[in-house]
C-alpha cells in the first residue's frame, strides 16, 4: 500500500472486501488503527479543493483506483471561500458538497481569510477614571498605572531625558540628590519616541557621531552608528477621535533600570542585586509646559548574600551595605525629567586646549578634508544680552541657582555668596547680574532635581565621599548647559566643626579618588577620549576640608577656639563659599 505524504490515508491498490465494506458502510476504523494513523502524520490540511477531494474519494471507494494526473489548482473566487470554515486540527475534516460535475477540473479553495485580532479599546475606555497631567507630553495616572498620550508630532521629535537619584542608601555611590553621569549608562540622553506598528520604543540617539543633515555624509553616518534602545512599550488604545493621539503604557518604559544601578551594586558589593519590578512603581507624576517629571520607586534585592571566602584577593571579597536594616533589600528613588531640546541649538564654541573647560566631544563627518572629525565644544550657559549695544547689560534670561530646602539655614548665606561671586567674572564680558540666587520655599510644588532648575543640595551620606560635586547635563548638539545640581556633603562641615581626630589623616573618601585616578589612567591606556571621563577626579573640596581641619586644630590648641563658636563658624562659612565657587 502507498500513502500520500499528507492528509487522510488513501490507498492506490484495491482494498479488501472487509475494508471496502467498512468504508462503504461508514464504520469507523478500530481505535488502535485510528490512533496509529493520527500519531504517524500531522492533522488534516486540505491541499486541493473539496470538489477534487470528493471526486478522488468516490473513485477510490468504488473500486480499484488507477493512477491519473490531477489538474493543477486554480485560484477560486473570493465568494467561494467566504463560506468555508477551517476545521479543527484534531477532527475529521468536513468535505464541502461538490459544485461541479465529476470530471470537471476542480478549482482550489484559497486559504481562509485572516481573522483580525481583538481590537484595541477606545481611548476614553482606557483612561476612564484616570487623572490627566498636562505637561510637555500629556500623561494619565490611575492608581499605579500611568499612560503617555503621544501625538504624531511627538514621534521622532528630539526630547531630553535626565535621570537623577532622588533617594539612595548613603553609600556605595547610590546617593540621594546625585545626577546621573553625563555620558554612558545612566546619563542624560537625547531621546525620541519611535513607533513601529503598535510598538513604541524609547530610543537614545547617537549624538557622538554626526554629519550635516540632508547630506550623503549624514546617510553614511546613520548607516555606520546605531542608536540604543532604552525601553519599549505598546500602543494600548485606539487613536483619540479628535486629537488622533494614542496611549502608551509608561510603566513598561520607566520601570526599568536605566541608570544601571543593579550592575553598579553588583560591582560595588559583589552581591547578586537586581531590579525587582514587582515591588517597584511610579509614585508621582508632575507636568508643566516645559517638562514631565516622574518619580519611580525602584526596589533592588538579592535572594541570598554571599560571604567572603578564605584566600580571596583584596577587593574581590563580597560585602554588604552598612546602612540598611536588611542588606538583601534596598529602595532607590529615581527622578526622571522629560523635556524638549531647544528648537534652535545654541551656537557651539570650540574648546581651547590651553584653558580648562568641561567639553562635549563629537565626531563630525561633514567635512572630509578636515584632519580629524573629532571636535570639542565648551559646555556653557546660554547668555544673551538684553541690550546688545550696551557695554554692561542684564541677560535676557539669567542663570538662576536655587538653594534646595535641604540646605541648613545657617549655611545658606555662605553658599549664596559663593554663587554670586561669579557675577564679577561675567561683568568683565558685559553681563550685569548674570546669576541670581533663590531659596526653594518649604511648600514649593517643584523639585530642584527638575531639568532646568539649577540647584545646590545638601547630602547626609554615611561617609564623606567627595566633599562636594558639581555635575551638569548639557545639550549634546551644542554643549549648552541645561541643568546643574551641586551637592555638598554635610560630613565635611560637621567634621571640620568637631575637629579631625588626626590632623594629617587621609580624607575618608580618598581611597575612592585613588580608584578613580587609576581608572582614568586605564582609560588613557585604552585610548579613551578624556572628554568622556567622569569629572569626579577633582579633590578641591576634600583637600580644602583638610586644610580647614588643620587650621581649626591649630586654633583650638593655641587659642582654645570653641568648635561651636563664632570663630569656627566663620572658618566653615569661608570654606563653604570657596567650595561653592569652585563647584
Amino acid at each position: 500500500m502507498q500513502k500520500p505524504r499528507s492528509g487522510w490515508p488513501i490507498w492506490s491498490a484495491c482494498p479488501t472486501a472487509e475494508r471496502r465494506g467498512a468504508h462503504n458502510a461508514g464504520s469507523p476504523l478500530s481505535a488502535s488503527r485510528e490512533s496509529r494513523i493520527r500519531m504517524s502524520r500531522p492533522p488534516f490540511r486540505p491541499v486541493v479543493s473539496p470538489v477534487a477531494l470528493a471526486a478522488v474519494l468516490a473513485t477510490l471507494l468504488s473500486g480499484c483506483a488507477t493512477t491519473a494526473s490531477v489538474p493543477a489548482p486554480t485560484p477560486a473566487p473570493a465568494s467561494a471561500t467566504a463560506s468555508v470554515a477551517p476545521a479543527p486540527a484534531a477532527s475529521v475534516p468536513v468535505v464541502a458538497r461538490p459544485t461541479s460535475a465529476p470530471g470537471v477540473a476542480p478549482t482550489a479553495v484559497a486559504p481562509p481569510a485572516v481573522v483580525p485580532g481583538p481590537q484595541l479599546p477606545p481611548f476614553a475606555a482606557v483612561v476612564q477614571g484616570a487623572r490627566r497631567v498636562d505637561g510637555v507630553v500629556t500623561a494619565w495616572q490611575r492608581d499605579d498605572k500611568v499612560w503617555l498620550e503621544l501625538t504624531e508630532k511627538d514621534f521622532g521629535a528630539p526630547f531630553f531625558l535626565s535621570p537623577k537619584i532622588a533617594g539612595g542608601i548613603g553609600e556605595g555611590g547610590v546617593l540621594g540628590g546625585l545626577m546621573g553621569g553625563r555620558t554612558g549608562a545612566g546619563g542624560a540622553q537625547w531621546v525620541e519616541f519611535r513607533r513601529i506598528f503598535n510598538q513604541v520604543q524609547l530610543i537614545a540617539r547617537n549624538a557622538q557621531h554626526v554629519a550635516r543633515a540632508g547630506t550623503p555624509e549624514a546617510r553614511a553616518v546613520a548607516a555606520a552608528y546605531s542608536p540604543s534602545l532604552l525601553a519599549g512599550s505598546g500602543v494600548v488604545s485606539q487613536p483619540h477621535p479628535e486629537r488622533k493621539s494614542v496611549l502608551v503604557e509608561a510603566n513598561a518604559l520607566f520601570l526599568a533600570d536605566m541608570l544601571g544601578l543593579g550592575a553598579h551594586l553588583q560591582r560595588t558589593y559583589r552581591q547578586g542585586y537586581g531590579l525587582d519590578v514587582r515591588n517597584s512603581g511610579i509614585t508621582a507624576v508632575r507636568g508643566s509646559a516645559e517638562l514631565l517629571a516622574l518619580s519611580v520607586q525602584s526596589h533592588f534585592a538579592t535572594a541570598a548574600l554571599a560571604a567572603a571566602q578564605p584566600g580571596m584577593p583584596p577587593g574581590a571579597a563580597p560585602s554588604v551595605p552598612a546602612t540598611l536594616p536588611d542588606a538583601r533589600s534596598l529602595f532607590v528613588q529615581v527622578h526622571y525629567s522629560l523635556t524638549r531640546l531647544p528648537a534652535v541649538p545654541m551656537a557651539a564654541r570650540r574648546a581651547d586646549g590651553r584653558l580648562g573647560h568641561f567639553v562635549t566631544a563629537v565626531s563630525d563627518f561633514s567635512d572630509d578634508l578636515a584632519r580629524t572629525p573629532r571636535q570639542r565644544f565648551v559646555n556653557r550657559w546660554r547668555l544673551e544680552k538684553r541690550d546688545p549695544a550696551a557695554a554692561l547689560s542684564p541677560p535676557v534670561r539669567p542663570i538662576t541657582y536655587w538653594i534646595d530646602r535641604s540646605v541648613p539655614e545657617r549655611y545658606r548665606a555662605a553658599i549664596s555668596a559663593g554663587i554670586l561671586e561669579w557675577n564679577k567674572a561675567f561683568e568683565a564680558i558685559g553681563f550685569k547680574d548674570a546669576i541670581v540666587v533663590r531659596v526653594q520655599p518649604e511648600d514649593a510644588d517643584f523639585d530642584t532635581l527638575d531639568t532646568g532648575v539649577a540647584s545646590v543640595r545638601w547630602m547626609t551620606n554615611a561617609t564623606s565621599t567627595f566633599g562636594a560635586v558639581g555635575p551638569s547635563h548639557v545639550d549634546p548638539r551644542s554643549g549648552e548647559i541645561l541643568d546643574a545640581d551641586i551637592a555638598i556633603e554635610s560630613l565635611s562641615a560637621r567634621a571640620l566643626r568637631t575637629l579631625r581626630a588626626q590632623v594629617f589623616a587621609r580624607p575618608a573618601g580618598l581611597d575612592g579618588w585613588l580608584d578613580l585616578l587609576q581608572a582614568r589612567d586605564a582609560q588613557r591606556e585604552r585610548g579613551a577620549d578624556p572628554a568622556h571621563r567622569h569629572d569626579d577626579q577633582c579633590q578641591h573640596a576634600d583637600l580644602a576640608a583638610e586644610q580647614l581641619g588643620y587650621a581649626l586644630d591649630v586654633l583650638a590648641l593655641r587659642d582654645g577656639v570653641d568648635p561651636a563658636g563664632p570663630e569656627a563658624q566663620a572658618f566653615v562659612e569661608a570654606y563653604l563659599k570657596d567650595v561653592t565657587m569652585h563647584e
